[in-house]
């Protein structure tokens, strides 16, 4: 087996493959290591209104199409999740599997769901609690559900949901901090509403009920939880390239403090997460390395 590439890259999601599309089309061999599914976050979108070219393109249909394209190509695409990377005269990637030795790394882990921790939580995931509208959302048609939530992700994840089930209840905290046009959509659909609270404890019986600090209960079907995002970048906690948040720090050529190692996409500390923003830093990354 082949474990030397010009460059390991971290990740199959739309950061990774584009970097991937662009190194081959450099004629730069490199090779995608992926612990879970392509395309990362974005399968989570059932609608995405804002890539150019398509007026309307599922996550899902998204990520096959790039997987595909670069496959299509002949970039190698391995379903091994990376430990760690040690530095020295090369770098060294290494996962549960084996490891990868290679001249540059491109990290592209993206971020994961942040979990409420608290009661009742962990007993509950694929049993009532889902952080995924469009994995889990057809299970619950015709029911009753609660996005936890008032973020973007959140509102997405409402909007999507009221097609599919009888009733979806926002539950937010404080105020809304989704953007204005989802705000105005959202308010727009009789079968979302909104309850101000913070979840204390989940229980179940036959139903899940939620019950609020505030003394409060809501009884339903499901629960989908969009409380913010977490990176996926602890495997890099001992390079010391982490910032206090456990993001990715980088210079404005998006490399880290380590020569040869960069990072694209949401495991960055950045104002906004979108996919052409992530697409962006991913070819900006290979150019610089199709010029070294």
């Amino acid at each position: 087996m082949n474990n030397k590439y010009k460059v390991v890259i971290v990740g199959c999601g739309v950061a990774g493959m584009t970097a991937a599309l662009y190194l081959n089309r450099a004629g730069i061999d490199c090779i995608i290591l992926e612990k879970s599914m392509p395309g990362g976050q974005i399968v989570d979108n059932g609608n995405i209104m804002n890539f150019p070219s398509y007026e309307s393109i599922s996550g899902s249909d998204l990520a096959i199409k790039m997987l595909k394209q670069i496959t299509d190509l002949g970039v190698l695409v391995k379903y091994e999740e990376v430990t760690e990377i040690k530095v020295d005269k090369e770098k060294k990637v290494i996962t549960k599997n084996g490891e990868y030795n290679c001249d540059y790394v491109i990290i592209a882990t993206g971020r994961k769901p942040k979990l409420l921790g608290v009661k009742g939580e962990n007993e509950l995931r694929t049993k009532g609690i889902s952080y995924c509208a469009v994995c889990d959302g057809a299970l619950y048609k015709n029911k009753d559900v609660v996005v936890v939530g008032a973020s973007d992700a959140a509102f997405e994840g409402a909007i999507y949901l009221s097609k599919l089930a009888s009733t979806v209840t926002v539950l937010y905290r404080n105020e809304f901090r989704a953007k204005a046009y989802l705000q105005d959509m959202i308010k727009t659909i009789d079968n979302i509403s909104f309850v101000k609270g913070e979840v204390e404890e989940f229980l179940k019986n036959e139903r899940i009920v939620i019950k609020t600090k505030d003394n409060n209960k809501i009884i339903t079907d499901g629960v989908f939880i969009y409380i913010g995002q977490i990176p996926n970048a602890s495997f890099v906690s001992s390079l010391g390239i982490l910032d206090d948040k456990g993001y990715i720090r980088t210079d404005n050529n998006l490399m880290t403090s380590i020569d040869g190692i960069y990072a694209v996409g949401d495991a960055l500390n950045k104002y906004d997460y979108q996919i052409v923003i992530a697409m962006g830093e991913a070819a900006r990354v290979a150019l610089e390395i199709s010029r070294r």
